[in-house]
């Protein structure tokens, strides 16, 4: 009766309540800050939902400690073990069967699975090894496979700008996501896994597109266009967009943008919830924005919008028209 009970109120948990929880267990092991453990204890008491959540997830981290599988203790006997790898082994040892299928499929399990990740944020530059750079966007995870016949690099999460080196063996470069591949020709270009397609961006060169369920349907980007596909068919291709690369500077740029587009870009690279009212959904947002302070852009929305920000905490904030006089 007990299990059945706890199955309950962890299964009535919603997944971005239960991602929340796992930040802060992470959070607070890696930083004394004790403004850090207020905020924590804010969120905990801003529902009881969060107060479970965390529960629950204690309940896992204590669980670790008594794990005593082979699997377990020499994983845990490697030496510098993060905090971060520990709680994924937690998850792996008591979520069971089912709850692992359900775990690989959010966007925290694929970060933290991944070769190269970036947090909610955060932005991220490496140099692989035949000397292409990628630039990691916010909240983004990809693997890097390469191999004697291809160079792989597989978008798992978020956006990636690809900026490809020749190959002394002639090896093809290639990006992959859930929809197909996106094949480099000599080129700079941007890959962005989004819900049931991929967005793709040429900046230098020109890239194929191919649909995973449809190889023969290929699409070609060339420089200043960029376009979409799905796993069945690739679209047309359409003109850049001003400032469809601008994150790597750290920078968002909207040219008449609807509001509840330019704060669901904006939400990327903030923790928490951010939204737009529908009262606000007509309004429209120009200009340049910098990235690393977004309570700064929203306040700078209030100054040139008739609009205004109410929070009810830090990581819940929407953003409603402003009431008349």
């Amino acid at each position: 009766m007990r299990t059945d009970r706890a199955h309950a109120d962890s299964a009535a948990i919603p997944p971005d309540v239960a991602r929340a929880a796992v930040h802060w267990l992470l959070a607070l092991d890696d930083s004394g800050d004790e403004s850090a453990r207020q905020q924590w204890q804010a969120w905990l008491a801003a529902d009881p939902l969060h107060a479970r959540a965390w529960q629950r997830i204690a309940e896992v981290d204590g669980q670790l400690r008594n794990v005593s599988t082979p699997l377990a203790l020499q994983t845990l006997a490697a030496p510098g073990l993060a905090r971060r790898h520990a709680v994924r082994l937690a998850v792996l040892l008591t979520a069971g069967a089912g709850g692992l299928l359900a775990a690989r499929q959010t966007s925290t399990w694929q970060q933290m699975a991944a070769d190269l990740s970036t947090a909610t944020g955060e932005r991220r530059e490496t140099v692989l090894a035949d000397g292409t750079r990628i630039q990691l966007n916010t909240a983004s995870a990809v693997d890097v496979r390469y191999s004697a016949a291809e160079r792989l690099i597989v978008l798992r999460a978020g956006e990636v700008l690809v900026h490809s080196a020749p190959d002394a063996a002639g090896r093809p470069l290639r990006v992959r996501t859930a929809e197909g591949t996106v094949r480099a020709i000599g080129t700079r270009f941007t890959v962005r896994q989004q819900e049931g397609h991929t967005f793709v961006a040429v900046l230098e060169g020109a890239v194929e597109l191919t649909p995973a369920h449809m190889p023969h349907a290929a699409q070609r980007l060339s420089v200043g266009e960029q376009g979409r596909f799905t796993a069945t068919a690739a679209g047309p291709a359409a003109p850049l967009q001003d400032g469809v690369a601008a994150w790597t500077d750290g920078m968002l740029v909207a040219d008449g943008m609807p509001l509840p587009d330019f704060l669901a870009e904006l939400g990327r690279h903030r923790p928490g919830v951010l939204r737009c009212a529908s009262d606000a959904a007509g309004l429209r947002v120009s200009g340049t924005y910098p990235l690393a302070d977004t309570d700064r852009v929203l306040a700078a929305l209030t100054l040139s919008l008739p609009v205004q920000v109410r929070s009810r905490t830090r990581w819940w904030v929407v953003v409603e028209r402003q009431a008349s006089p």
